[in-house]
């Protein structure tokens, strides 16, 4: 497996800090530190067993990968290999959305997260090293997280641990054009369509920093080979609270992806800056 440090880019509205992965948008009571930092009205708060967050966001990442497909004809890649910096992504991300957050009753959460991206002719290159005049690849990706969390008991009015354990949807649409240099070999367009459903496990945790501070971690791996060989996703940042509801932060992520059935290879690396505006109620 390919072990990637990355950074992702979010613009996050109502929500709660980063997809599901921040601490409860970040005025949750619980995440405010030590009782001496909390008004009354969040004292108040506090003693609601529900709560929810919602969060649309932009995500601009960065990806690098290879991405093979099925019936590629004889003398053509088996697979390409392509490398985008988040700054190239940019100009090359056709459309996006993202919506994500957490529904939570007392110590239990039901956590999503829902990405959709259209990527557009990254350049790829033959990862042999020879067979290709130039190419390109678009994908379109749509990826749900669904998640069941459970709070660890602690007494600590700083930190607050969940683990978690659910399911990420795969629907990816891939398109490549290849033009061979091989002269007898005309250029092709190679298309396919594929979804799948991976287990994963994982869990996040929550700092309070000072009253207006906080931060948060997250990571899951899943797949176990039942469809992807793996998947693996790492979130890390810190944030602001503005007032009981509202939020910023600044984190990075990464999530990363290994399928290999029915001569469909896809191994990508997704990465870059979040940026985010949270909302929690």
């Amino acid at each position: 497996m390919k072990t990637l440090i990355a950074l992702l880019f979010c613009l996050l509205v109502p929500g709660y800090s980063f997809s599901d992965d921040l601490p409860d948008a970040g005025m949750n009571p619980e995440n405010s530190g030590p009782e001496t930092f909390m008004s009354q009205s969040e004292k108040e708060v506090k003693s609601k067993d529900f709560s929810f967050t919602v969060n649309p966001y932009i995500w601009m990442m960065g990806a690098t990968g290879t991405v093979g497909v099925p019936n590629t004809p004889s003398g053509y890649p088996k697979s390409v290999s392509f490398n985008e910096t988040f700054a190239d992504a940019v100009g090359n991300i056709k459309f996006a959305f993202m919506a994500a957050g957490k529904i939570k009753y007392k110590s239990v959460s039901l956590l999503y997260d829902i990405v959709y991206g259209n990527l557009k002719a990254f350049d790829v290159a033959d990862p042999n090293g020879k067979g290709l005049v130039t190419g390109d690849v678009t994908m379109k990706e749509f990826i749900t997280d669904l998640a069941l969390a459970y709070r660890i008991p602690s007494k600590s009015k700083a930190t607050f641990v969940d683990v978690y354990a659910g399911t990420r949807i795969w629907a990816m649409d891939q398109e490549i054009t290849l033009d061979p240099v091989d002269p007898n070999l005309q250029s092709r367009m190679l298309s396919n369509s594929n979804s799948w459903i991976d287990p994963i496990i994982g869990v996040k945790a929550d700092f309070s920093l000072t009253k207006d501070w906080f931060a948060y971690a997250k990571a899951d791996f899943g797949g176990f080979g039942a469809n992807s060989e793996w998947t693996l996703m790492t979130l890390a940042g810190c944030g602001y609270k503005f007032n009981q509801h509202w939020n910023t932060s600044l984190g990075i992520k990464y999530l990363g992806l290994e399928y290999n059935k029915d001569d469909l290879y896809l191994n990508i690396d997704q990465y870059g800056l979040a940026l985010t505006l949270g909302y929690w109620y």
